[in-house]
């Protein structure tokens, strides 16, 4: 079949799947298809509009919400909130989900996700308490919105319950046992009571149960406006409705732990970061392993050491914060500017409480930024013209800059920076310079973590190969990284299914031989961006010999020429093989 064949084939199986709720071939079959349909696209160099791989709401894309969901304006003091505010609810600390009835038949089941487009996750809701797959009564079209929680024992509550919804297994989803609980039914003119009294009605739980919801984390009280038409009237402003509020406490939240470790982060202008590794301890429903502790200056006015007994705590914020020294452990263990030298490898230099990397910073920024580049494959962009135009971080790429300055090379780079931005999120996390997280690492977090918004859940994912230590590497960097990483115009997100696809049906095994000037590991972490399994011996099933001395007399060598395996020499092909051209 052609092109259009091939797409309306995958377009009616989509629909099948996701709209009727039916199935006419096995996932496998369709999978076959959409990556014969995806590689078609690849080697035409274009895609309609309307294909599956790139449209919205499409096998692994995002979809719109009907209404655009907005976040709820906070306050700490209960004289803030005016007096028409008369509604109160219990403001649950789960995970917002929207669902959708047609006809009286569910139909869809989409995250939050930025207020705008969510996922769609409509697959998992079949063992979703709370969500029916029919309702009767008159309202058989229905919009609403709630909150997803847990009725299963966890420290960590809602990363748990967030972690539920990015999964593909139902049957896993089943374990988690999750609750959906009404918060409002959407595009109505109904005053609020009215409202989410029929829903009450048709069978769903909402927040004005409150032997129910008191069964569950809470993050405040939700203050709104009973009347439909005085809501209208006040509408919305860019973030929050005028109409409704959250009234949370001011009051902090501590907790006893002792201080085992300090991390030392690079941060974007080169200033080192110490980050507390401390004895689990849950604060507030979350369980938090790691504190801030500021700067060198800090450390030592408080005069911490590995071994003490320190308060921590966490007032409305995601980051945990040292809070004072309860006991201290041992003279002996004082932490020192030499810890952090020691730690980021080089000597750090001294500015007022804060320590930087040596020669203002630069060398080791532009370090990273040349890392970024490289794993990103932006060609053209070397440490001549880095230094020409004063770039220093993978942010200044995506500025505004004087390329015209590099003459017609400028141009070059400009477009190469342009197809940056639709690299595979596994390359773009592999790209940040996280401490642990190469190639193979990033594919492996990427498999069971697709979006760089999901990357904290680490800590529950349990990953092989992703020991302890590099999750507290990822967790400590994501504390003083993730805010400009979220404003890169990059793939932060990866299609699973596709890749998926591709790693099942597109892998070949190659095998290395001989003295090369990098490790297996590293060549392995390489390759494996390319779809290619590095193994350690020689099969009639392996693709290639990749060799340093295709003259060798090994037997390797013997048996590929034997099998009539394909022999590669390292040394002339470096290049392509860097690029995965075997």
């Amino acid at each position: 079949m052609n092109y259009q064949e091939l797409k309306e084939v995958v377009l009616k199986h989509n629909k099948l799947y996701h709209v009727d709720h039916h199935s006419e071939i096995s996932d496998e079959e369709y999978d076959i298809l959409y990556d014969k349909l995806e590689a078609v696209e690849e080697a035409q160099g274009w895609a309609d509009p309307d294909s599956p791989t790139v449209v919205v709401g499409s096998h692994a894309g995002k979809l719109k919400h009907p209404y655009q969901l907005y976040s709820l304006k906070k306050v700490f003091d209960k004289t803030e909130i005016e007096n028409e505010f008369k509604v109160i609810t219990p403001k649950l600390d789960g995970t917002n989900l929207t669902i959708i009835y047609t006809d009286g038949k569910f139909q869809r089941a989409i995250t939050r996700g930025n207020g705008e487009y969510g996922d769609d996750v409509s697959h998992l809701m079949l063992y979703c308490k709370g969500v029916p797959e029919y309702i009767s009564g008159s309202l058989d079209n229905i919009i609403i919105t709630g909150e997803c929680v847990t009725d299963n024992k966890v420290e960590n509550f809602r990363n748990y319950v967030s972690g539920a919804l990015g999964l593909k297994d139902a049957n896993e989803f089943k374990t988690r046992n999750i609750r959906f609980i009404v918060h409002d039914f959407l595009g109505t003119e109904l005053d609020y009571t009215i409202r989410m009294g029929l829903i009450e009605k048709i069978g769903f739980h909402t927040v004005f149960d409150e032997n129910l919801c008191g069964q569950y984390p809470q993050d405040g009280v939700v203050y709104r406006i009973d009347n439909w038409k005085r809501c209208n009237q006040l509408g919305y402003t860019s973030k929050y409705p005028r109409f409704a509020v959250a009234l949370k406490e001011r009051g902090e939240l501590t907790a006893e732990t002792v201080l085992q470790d300090v991390i030392w982060v690079i941060g974007r202008t080169g200033m080192v970061n110490p980050v507390g590794i401390v004895d689990p301890v849950v604060i507030d429903g979350a369980t938090i392993g790691r504190v801030t502790l500021h700067n060198i200056g800090f450390i030592e006015e408080h005069k911490l050491g590995l071994g003490a007994t320190i308060e921590i705590e966490r007032s409305g914020g995601v980051i945990p914060k040292f809070n004072r020294v309860l006991k201290h452990f041992s003279t002996n263990t004082r932490i020192e500017q030499r810890h952090a030298e020691e730690a980021v490898g080089y000597s750090l230099r001294r500015v007022g409480p804060r320590l930087y990397c040596s020669d203002a910073s630069q060398h080791d920024s532009v370090k990273g930024l040349e890392y970024f580049i490289r794993i990103l494959e932006i060609k053209g962009l070397g440490p001549k013209s880095i230094t020409k135009l004063r770039l220093t971080h993978p942010t200044d790429l995506y500025r505004s800059q004087e390329w015209q300055t590099l003459g017609v090379n400028g141009d070059k780079i400009l477009a190469e920076i342009e197809r940056s931005k639709s690299k595979p999120y596994n390359q773009v996390l592999a790209s940040l310079g996280i401490p642990g997280v190469g190639r193979g690492t990033a594919r492996r977090i990427v498999t069971h973590l697709p979006q760089f918004n999901r990357l904290r859940e680490i800590e529950l994912a349990q990953i092989n190969g992703i020991g302890p230590k590099t999750v507290e590497s990822i967790l400590a960097w994501l504390d003083i990284n993730e805010e400009w990483v979220t404003t890169l115009p990059l793939q932060l997100e990866q299609d699973q299914s596709v890749d998926a696809v591709l790693q099942s049906h597109g892998v070949k095994k190659v095998c290395v031989t001989g003295k090369i000037d990098m490790t297996r590991n590293e060549i392995a972490d390489i390759l494996s961006e390319f779809s290619y399994n590095v193994t350690n011996t020689v099969t009639k099933d392996c693709y290639a010999l990749i060799t340093a001395d295709t003259t060798a007399k090994s037997s390797k060598m013997t048996k590929a020429q034997q099998l009539g395996i394909k022999i590669i020499n390292y040394w002339d092909n470096r290049s392509d093989i860097m690029n995965g051209k075997l």
